[in-house]
């Protein structure tokens, strides 16, 4: 027969709430995904009814949101490189020198470079600055590669940041519910939220996809967009030449 302490009871009722309010919380979040879904399809209703004055209103804000949120995100999520190279070198500084090591500073580093990407993305895709095959879309006038860069989000961007987004609820509500930290010991016991960096980094890139979307559209019928930062290069999205 197996004893129980009380207080491995009470971890385990514990560890049963969290589980079942985790569980509440990602059903609803998974809800007000449905909810937003049909916001999507913007950009064609958009190129569908471009003379609607309530759709230029609305995409104009939306759009608005969407890259003043991502640019501010990734004005933050940079001052993370000078703290990740810093975390690096004083860990090999420490091990060379003094054969030190610490496994929180260690992963401390993974920490900083997973928040780089993942977070980072959506704004690099707002600055244009992913790399791109680039044989055809130089060549092209302002509007084709308006018209590339609604197919591209349809066909290429979006399908694949749900598929990311759908597989992974899974294991980072499995990482929640257990508040999974690190495999060592002495290790960060943060995991969960490393993981949940994996959705977050599909909902950025997936509202960026649609704004630069909606900025295609607007550029094609010639309306105004919302102005990019004045530290952004001035590409077909922010400029008003229509050639």
């Amino acid at each position: 027969m197996v004893f129980i302490s009380t207080q491995e009871k009470y971890q385990l009722n514990n560890m049963i709430e969290n589980a079942d309010i985790i569980f509440i919380l990602s059903e609803v979040l998974q809800l007000l995904g449905w909810v937003f879904l049909p916001l999507l399809t913007l950009p064609i209703i958009y190129f569908l009814f471009s003379n609607n004055q309530f759709l230029k209103s609305l995409s104009f804000g939306i759009v608005n949101i969407i890259d003043t949120l991502n640019y501010y995100i990734g004005e933050i999520v940079k001052w993370l490189l000078p703290l990740m190279v810093l975390t690096i070198s004083f860990s090999i500084f420490a091990l060379s020198i003094f054969g030190k090591s610490w496994t929180k500073l260690f992963e401390t580093s993974e920490y900083f470079h997973a928040s780089i990407i993942m977070l980072g993305a959506a704004s690099t895709l707002l600055a244009g600055k992913h790399v791109r095959v680039d044989i055809f879309y130089s060549k092209m006038n302002s509007i084709s590669r308006s018209l590339v860069e609604i197919i591209g989000f349809y066909s290429l961007l979006l399908p694949v940041c749900i598929i990311i987004l759908w597989n992974s609820q899974s294991f980072v509500r499995s990482s929640w519910m257990i508040l999974e930290g690190s495999s060592e010991i002495d290790g960060i016991k943060g995991e969960f939220l490393l993981k949940t960096l994996i959705p977050i980094f599909s909902l950025l890139m997936i509202a960026q996809g649609l704004s630069i979307s909606l900025r295609a559209v607007m550029h094609i019928f010639r309306h105004e967009k919302p102005l990019l930062p004045s530290n952004f290069d001035n590409t077909f999205i922010n400029e008003n030449n229509y050639n």
